[in-house]
């Protein structure tokens, strides 16, 4: 065999292998740049778009960890995209109206949606029913009161994180003012989406996607793995929609606040195609009206590998609550011709555009309406577990996570040469953990790291391939999520803790400058063996809900401890220098020489303290404690609003904004 002998110039093969460590990064942003720099770089060089980022950083540098409940007409006020062009919201709205009417009119009549309505006995059958009520412990954390809560109840919530009483009267004789709802939707509550509207102003719905609490219970698995377990039972999945009324806050201008009243079950959406996984709404609201004929469009991911497009009609007042069986869709999609390649993951790109995520690796984007497949890119080698459109300014950006490899930023309009991705191989088994940044111009994913972490990254879409810490949690992350009219993100825990910082702020840190994040509420779950009474009125478990937490250093546990170990060397170096230069004999000086007898004990504390937050992260928790998903409000209006699904069957709904008291 002849081989071919190589010359000095060839340039050798590149290595696919990704254990291999040949990516770097090696371009014009530095990883030392900071602040102008680093806004120079990242939003430059046009002078509009540095000037745009400078403004956002202003207005929201006085709110370190909560956004500001002001209108859009307040200096520090939430405010749309400045991103994309004035007006752009509203032309959406309509073109999106316009297009939803052209299907009803131009579809045929076989591919039309169709379903039949069933009575509420018969419904509540047909959604997840947790045998069994939850009692509940609310309230400041000294002085905390139980309240039981039934299935498919809801409890209003006051400042202080308890239930309302006759007695919660301000000391202007004004009554106090509602901050949410806790409610139970008698599942696990897989993933929550908030439906998008533009005119109304009254009320807003929550969509649930919900699994029963035996499809997770580790006592089934041997059951399951004798092949006693019952398959046909999991071929039936549902979406709940629960509405939430709201009412305008007269003291700042086109800002609503919750009302005072339960929230209540609308109906539910219920099919036969599995479990439902992942579910988004269409970001583009179709209420050209105050009064529309749907609540949006919402793409739901099944057990079976397929996505459907659902039409959510809304619900008129006398059929509360409705139950509707699905028979056909709007739309399906999957690869049908390739064996065993199933979708994994799902995100709008605009009204008639919705990019998957497959088993295979690969991405894909297709036409809602009429159904036509665009384009179908390779971008991995693995299952994709994570996938995100950068909407509305940037539609046809792609960020996707594999289970195994290389976060990578797809232009869906050329995905052949407009294509990159973070060096670092990873491995992710976490879904939810990725979300884009509008304020920002970037996403907010996990840390792509080949050791496991609990920091959330900032990653720009121009420089996708370096990532900035923004936030880190005590223990494993599980899901995240950032406003839309506003930088603030929100980020849940396996341990059932929910944190929020400004995201904005901690990338352009100054030396010197303190950050903070803030733990909203930590949620923690007992289940019961036996139960109180009989079995129609039987006890499930204990919720208790934690807040009133001050606000912590927004810093990773290691850069503190690396910190403090600098200031140690610096104060022994202190030390040595002064003992030389007294005269005396030069050598290695005492221990504690020179220094007060507080601060050994001070530096071992802290030292103890650091190391029982590193120990926090690999601590395994009731399963039912973990957040399962969070979700920031996208309506303009009810941006500072946002919901907390937990494993143990309670959303958490608040009102998160502040005070502005500058002004």
């Amino acid at each position: 065999m002849i081989q071919s002998r190589k010359g000095f110039h060839d340039i050798p093969h590149y290595p696919l292998e990704t254990r291999i460590v040949t990516r770097v990064y090696a371009g014009p942003l530095r990883r030392y740049a900071r602040y102008s720099a680093l806004r120079d770089s990242m939003y430059g060089p046009e002078i509009p778009r540095i000037r745009v980022i400078w403004a956002l950083e202003t207005k929201w540098s006085a709110f370190p960890v909560l956004p500001p409940k002001a209108g859009a007409s307040e200096v520090r006020g939430i405010m749309p995209s400045p991103w994309v062009p004035q007006g752009f919201e509203k032309n959406q709205t309509l073109a999106a109206s316009k297009w939803y009417e052209g299907y009803h009119l131009h579809c045929p009549v076989e591919e039309l949606q169709v379903c039949h309505h069933v009575a509420a006995h018969q419904g509540e059958s047909l959604v997840p029913n947790a045998n069994g009520e939850l009692v509940t412990l609310l309230g400041p954390w000294d002085r905390q009161r139980e309240f039981i809560l039934p299935r498919r109840g809801s409890l209003e919530i006051a400042e202080n994180g308890s239930t309302f009483t006759e007695d919660d009267i301000v000391t202007d004789g004004e009554e106090a003012r509602s901050r949410g709802w806790m409610i139970d939707v008698g599942g696990i509550p897989l993933a929550i989406a908030w439906a998008p509207f533009f005119l109304r102003n009254n009320r807003q719905v929550l969509a649930v996607a919900t699994i029963p609490f035996s499809d997770q219970d580790s006592s089934l698995v041997v059951e399951e793995n004798s092949g006693n377990h019952n398959a046909t039972s999991e071929i039936q999945g549902s979406v709940q929609f629960w509405e939430f009324a709201a009412e305008e806050d007269s003291s700042k201008e086109g800002m609503a606040t919750p009302a005072k009243r339960p929230s209540r079950l609308l109906g539910a959406k219920c099919f036969s195609w599995g479990r439902p996984k992942r579910m988004q709404f269409c970001p583009v609201p179709m209420d050209e009206s105050a009064s529309p004929s749907t609540n949006g469009i919402l793409a739901v991911l099944c057990s079976d590998g397929r996505v459907r497009v659902i039409d959510c009609k809304a619900i008129h007042e006398d059929q509360v609550p409705d139950y509707a069986c699905m028979e056909a869709p709007m739309v399906t999609f999957g690869q049908d011709n390739d064996y065993n390649v199933e979708v994994t993951c799902l995100t709008w790109a605009n009204t008639n555009r919705l990019a998957l995520g497959h088993s295979d690796g690969s991405i894909t984007l297709w036409s809602v309406y009429p159904k036509t497949l665009l384009q179908r890119h390779g971008a991995h080698t693995t299952y994709v577990i994570d996938i995100c459109s950068a909407y509305p300014s940037n539609p046809y950006l792609v960020a996707s996570v594999p289970v195994g490899g290389c976060a990578t930023l797809t232009d869906m309009s050329h995905p052949s040469s407009e294509f990159t991705y973070f060096p670092v191989p990873a491995i992710s088994f976490q879904p939810n953990l990725l979300c884009w940044n509008e304020s920002m111009q970037g996403f907010m994913a996990l840390y792509p790291s080949s050791t496991p972490n609990t920091t959330v990254a900032f990653l720009h879409h121009r420089f996708f391939a370096q990532a900035r810490s923004i936030c880190t949690g005590p223990n494993t992350l599980t899901c995240v999520s950032v406003g839309t009219t506003h930088p603030f993100i929100l980020v849940g825990c396996a341990d059932g803790s929910v944190f929020a910082c400004n995201a904005l702020q901690k990338l352009f840190k100054q030396k010197g400058e303190p950050l903070r994040k803030l733990k909203i509420f930590e949620h923690e779950y007992r289940p019961v063996v036996a139960t109180r009474s009989s079995q129609g009125n039987s006890i499930r478990g204990a919720v208790r809900i934690l807040q009133g937490y001050l606000p912590e250093v927004n810093d990773d546990p290691r850069t503190e401890k690396r910190k403090e170990m600098d200031r140690k060397k610096r104060l022994e170096r202190e030390k040595k220098s002064k003992y030389t230069a007294s005269g005396k004999k030069k050598g290695r000086p005492k221990k504690n020489a020179g220094l007060e007898p507080e601060q050994p004990e001070e530096v071992h504390d802290l030292e103890g303290e650091l190391q029982e937050k590193l120990a926090s992260r690999v601590v395994i928790h009731e399963p039912l404690t973990r957040v399962t998903a969070v979700a920031w409000n996208p309506n303009t209006n009810f941006s500072c609003w946002a919901a907390c699904a937990m494993a143990s069957g309670i959303i958490k709904v608040m009102d998160l904004g502040v005070e502005d008291f500058r002004a």
